[in-house]
Protein backbone atom coordinates (compact mmCIF):
# COMPACT_ATOMS: atom_id res chain seq x y z
CA UNK A 1 0.00 0.00 0.00
CA UNK A 2 1.27 3.85 -1.13
CA UNK A 3 -0.14 6.41 1.18
CA UNK A 4 -0.32 9.49 -1.44
CA UNK A 5 -0.27 12.47 0.59
CA UNK A 6 -0.47 16.36 -1.61
CA UNK A 7 0.06 19.39 0.63
CA UNK A 8 1.14 22.97 -0.54
CA UNK A 9 4.85 23.77 -0.49
CA UNK A 10 7.94 22.19 0.18
CA UNK A 11 7.67 23.15 3.80
CA UNK A 12 5.12 21.08 4.34
CA UNK A 13 6.82 18.01 3.34
CA UNK A 14 10.20 18.43 4.78
CA UNK A 15 8.21 19.23 8.11
CA UNK A 16 5.92 16.09 8.12
CA UNK A 17 9.02 13.80 6.89
CA UNK A 18 10.98 14.79 9.88
CA UNK A 19 8.10 14.49 12.24
CA UNK A 20 6.91 11.01 10.31
CA UNK A 21 10.47 9.27 9.84
CA UNK A 22 10.10 6.30 12.78
CA UNK A 23 6.49 6.27 11.52
CA UNK A 24 7.51 5.89 7.86
CA UNK A 25 10.07 3.37 8.62
CA UNK A 26 7.69 0.85 10.29
CA UNK A 27 5.49 1.16 7.29
CA UNK A 28 8.74 0.62 5.23
CA UNK A 29 9.03 -2.80 7.15
CA UNK A 30 5.69 -4.35 5.83
CA UNK A 31 5.67 -3.16 2.57
CA UNK A 32 3.68 0.12 2.64
CA UNK A 33 5.02 3.96 1.76
CA UNK A 34 4.12 7.30 2.40
CA UNK A 35 4.78 9.69 -0.98
CA UNK A 36 4.48 13.60 0.22
CA UNK A 37 3.95 15.57 -2.65
CA UNK A 38 3.99 19.51 -2.56
CA UNK A 39 1.68 21.22 -5.53
CA UNK A 40 3.46 24.40 -5.48
CA UNK A 41 0.83 26.56 -3.81
CA UNK A 42 -2.63 26.68 -2.40
CA UNK A 43 -4.24 28.04 -5.94
CA UNK A 44 -1.61 25.20 -7.50
CA UNK A 45 -3.04 22.31 -4.81
CA UNK A 46 -6.80 23.37 -6.03
CA UNK A 47 -5.85 23.51 -9.60
CA UNK A 48 -4.19 19.96 -9.50
CA UNK A 49 -6.05 17.91 -6.33
CA UNK A 50 -8.74 16.52 -8.52
CA UNK A 51 -6.61 15.10 -11.28
CA UNK A 52 -3.63 14.03 -8.69
CA UNK A 53 -5.85 12.08 -6.60
CA UNK A 54 -8.54 10.36 -8.61
CA UNK A 55 -5.15 9.20 -10.84
CA UNK A 56 -4.08 7.35 -7.86
CA UNK A 57 -7.32 6.35 -7.01
CA UNK A 58 -7.95 4.59 -10.37
CA UNK A 59 -4.51 3.03 -11.44
CA UNK A 60 -4.07 1.08 -7.81
CA UNK A 61 -7.36 -0.45 -6.25
CA UNK A 62 -4.44 -0.38 -2.44
CA UNK A 63 -3.55 3.50 -3.01
CA UNK A 64 -5.21 5.67 -0.36
CA UNK A 65 -5.10 9.80 -0.81
CA UNK A 66 -4.86 12.35 1.60
CA UNK A 67 -5.35 15.89 0.54
CA UNK A 68 -3.54 18.59 3.13
CA UNK A 69 -4.12 22.14 2.05
CA UNK A 70 -3.34 24.81 4.83
CA UNK A 71 -6.97 26.25 5.91
CA UNK A 72 -5.03 29.63 5.79
CA UNK A 73 -5.32 31.61 3.99
CA UNK A 74 -8.89 31.45 2.78
CA UNK A 75 -10.24 35.26 1.60
CA UNK A 76 -8.65 35.68 -1.83
CA UNK A 77 -10.91 32.26 -2.94
CA UNK A 78 -14.28 33.88 -1.59
CA UNK A 79 -16.63 34.05 -4.68
CA UNK A 80 -14.10 31.43 -6.69
CA UNK A 81 -15.38 27.33 -7.36
CA UNK A 82 -13.02 27.29 -4.56
CA UNK A 83 -14.31 29.15 -1.66
CA UNK A 84 -14.10 28.28 1.48
CA UNK A 85 -14.98 30.16 4.80
CA UNK A 86 -14.28 26.81 7.38
CA UNK A 87 -12.31 23.51 7.14
CA UNK A 88 -15.70 21.74 6.68
CA UNK A 89 -16.04 24.13 3.28
CA UNK A 90 -12.61 23.00 2.47
CA UNK A 91 -12.66 19.40 2.67
CA UNK A 92 -16.06 19.57 0.31
CA UNK A 93 -14.19 21.77 -2.60
CA UNK A 94 -11.72 19.29 -2.55
CA UNK A 95 -14.14 16.29 -2.82
CA UNK A 96 -15.99 18.28 -5.47
CA UNK A 97 -12.75 18.36 -7.19
CA UNK A 98 -11.86 14.70 -7.21
CA UNK A 99 -15.48 13.54 -7.98
CA UNK A 100 -15.60 15.92 -11.40
CA UNK A 101 -12.12 14.40 -11.62
CA UNK A 102 -13.34 10.53 -11.28
CA UNK A 103 -15.86 11.50 -13.95
CA UNK A 104 -14.63 13.82 -16.50
CA UNK A 105 -11.17 12.36 -16.91
CA UNK A 106 -11.76 8.66 -15.96
CA UNK A 107 -15.51 8.08 -16.91
CA UNK A 108 -15.99 6.62 -13.19
CA UNK A 109 -19.27 7.32 -11.57
CA UNK A 110 -21.87 6.55 -9.07
CA UNK A 111 -21.32 3.28 -6.91
CA UNK A 112 -17.54 3.12 -8.75
CA UNK A 113 -16.47 6.15 -7.90
CA UNK A 114 -18.06 6.14 -4.36
CA UNK A 115 -16.52 3.07 -3.43
CA UNK A 116 -13.10 4.88 -4.90
CA UNK A 117 -13.66 7.67 -2.94
CA UNK A 118 -13.62 5.58 0.34
CA UNK A 119 -10.07 5.78 -0.28
CA UNK A 120 -9.44 9.38 -0.46
CA UNK A 121 -9.17 11.86 2.63
CA UNK A 122 -9.94 15.69 2.28
CA UNK A 123 -8.23 17.22 5.56
CA UNK A 124 -6.00 20.36 6.07
CA UNK A 125 -3.50 21.58 8.25
CA UNK A 126 -5.55 23.95 10.24
CA UNK A 127 -4.95 26.86 10.03
CA UNK A 128 -0.98 25.88 8.47
CA UNK A 129 2.07 23.65 9.27
CA UNK A 130 3.53 25.77 12.19
CA UNK A 131 0.22 24.64 14.47
CA UNK A 132 2.80 21.55 14.74
CA UNK A 133 5.31 23.68 16.16
CA UNK A 134 2.90 25.27 18.82
CA UNK A 135 2.19 21.55 19.55
CA UNK A 136 5.73 20.57 20.11
CA UNK A 137 6.48 23.80 22.42
CA UNK A 138 9.22 22.08 24.33
CA UNK A 139 11.12 21.17 21.06
CA UNK A 140 10.18 24.48 20.01
CA UNK A 141 11.78 26.27 22.89
CA UNK A 142 14.67 24.42 22.94
CA UNK A 143 15.31 25.42 19.05
CA UNK A 144 14.76 28.85 19.90
CA UNK A 145 17.12 28.49 22.40
CA UNK A 146 14.80 30.13 25.45
CA UNK A 147 13.79 29.73 28.69
CA UNK A 148 10.73 31.86 28.66
CA UNK A 149 7.86 29.90 28.98
CA UNK A 150 5.55 29.80 25.87
CA UNK A 151 2.19 29.28 25.21
CA UNK A 152 0.17 32.57 24.89
CA UNK A 153 -1.69 31.48 21.94
CA UNK A 154 -5.10 29.68 21.67
CA UNK A 155 -5.72 26.23 22.76
CA UNK A 156 -6.22 23.50 20.81
CA UNK A 157 -3.14 24.80 18.84
CA UNK A 158 -5.65 24.15 15.75
CA UNK A 159 -8.14 26.82 16.86
CA UNK A 160 -5.74 29.78 16.19
CA UNK A 161 -7.68 33.13 15.06
CA UNK A 162 -7.61 33.27 11.20
CA UNK A 163 -6.19 36.51 11.46
CA UNK A 164 -3.26 35.12 13.38
CA UNK A 165 -2.29 31.87 12.37
CA UNK A 166 0.12 29.67 13.74
CA UNK A 167 2.69 30.61 11.04
CA UNK A 168 2.46 34.82 12.36
CA UNK A 169 2.96 33.39 15.95
CA UNK A 170 6.20 31.29 15.30
CA UNK A 171 7.46 34.39 13.23
CA UNK A 172 6.68 36.84 16.10
CA UNK A 173 8.87 34.08 18.51
CA UNK A 174 11.65 34.22 16.13
CA UNK A 175 11.52 37.63 16.31
CA UNK A 176 11.42 38.12 19.78
CA UNK A 177 12.62 35.11 21.64
CA UNK A 178 15.08 33.26 19.36
CA UNK A 179 18.93 33.68 20.15
CA UNK A 180 19.52 32.03 16.76
CA UNK A 181 19.76 35.70 15.07
CA UNK A 182 17.77 35.15 12.09
CA UNK A 183 14.24 35.34 10.89
CA UNK A 184 11.59 31.94 10.78
CA UNK A 185 12.19 30.12 7.58
CA UNK A 186 9.54 27.64 7.02
CA UNK A 187 11.85 25.04 4.52
CA UNK A 188 14.82 24.99 7.17
CA UNK A 189 13.14 25.87 10.70
CA UNK A 190 9.92 23.43 10.65
CA UNK A 191 11.52 20.45 9.99
CA UNK A 192 14.82 21.14 12.60
CA UNK A 193 12.15 21.33 15.41
CA UNK A 194 9.78 18.46 14.70
CA UNK A 195 12.79 16.47 14.09
CA UNK A 196 13.36 16.29 17.74
CA UNK A 197 9.68 15.37 18.95
CA UNK A 198 10.52 11.61 19.67
CA UNK A 199 7.10 11.01 20.53
CA UNK A 200 4.06 11.97 18.19
CA UNK A 201 2.29 11.34 21.12
CA UNK A 202 3.44 14.01 22.81
CA UNK A 203 2.21 16.91 20.13
CA UNK A 204 -1.04 15.16 19.81
CA UNK A 205 -1.92 15.20 23.53
CA UNK A 206 -0.88 18.19 25.82
CA UNK A 207 0.09 17.59 29.52
CA UNK A 208 -3.22 17.35 30.90
CA UNK A 209 -4.32 14.78 28.27
CA UNK A 210 -6.71 16.90 25.98
CA UNK A 211 -6.13 16.49 22.41
CA UNK A 212 -3.92 19.74 20.95
CA UNK A 213 -4.67 18.62 17.12
CA UNK A 214 -7.90 17.23 16.56
CA UNK A 215 -7.85 17.59 13.01
CA UNK A 216 -4.43 15.94 12.79
CA UNK A 217 -4.87 13.40 15.11
CA UNK A 218 -7.90 12.00 12.56
CA UNK A 219 -5.76 12.20 10.00
CA UNK A 220 -2.86 10.00 11.59
CA UNK A 221 -6.01 7.49 13.12
CA UNK A 222 -6.96 7.12 9.41
CA UNK A 223 -3.84 6.32 7.83
CA UNK A 224 -3.33 4.06 10.84
CA UNK A 225 -6.80 2.26 10.00
CA UNK A 226 -5.70 1.75 6.81
CA UNK A 227 -2.38 0.39 7.09
CA UNK A 228 -2.59 -1.18 10.54
CA UNK A 229 0.52 0.62 12.19
CA UNK A 230 -0.34 3.27 14.00
CA UNK A 231 1.64 6.97 14.23
CA UNK A 232 1.54 7.20 18.05
CA UNK A 233 0.95 4.65 21.31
Amino acid sequence: MKVWIYVEGESDKLGLLALWTNWRTQLRNIGHGIKIIPLGSKSQFFRKIGHRAARQLYDNNENIVIGLPDLYPNREYVGTQYEHRDLAQLISVQKHEVSNALQNTFSVRGSQARQLLERFLPSALKHDLEMLLLAGKDELRSYLGTHDRLGNWRNPVEEQDQNHPPKRIVEELFRTKSIKGYAYRDTRDASAVLRNVTDIKTIIYNANNQIECPVFKSLLDWIGEKTKITAYA
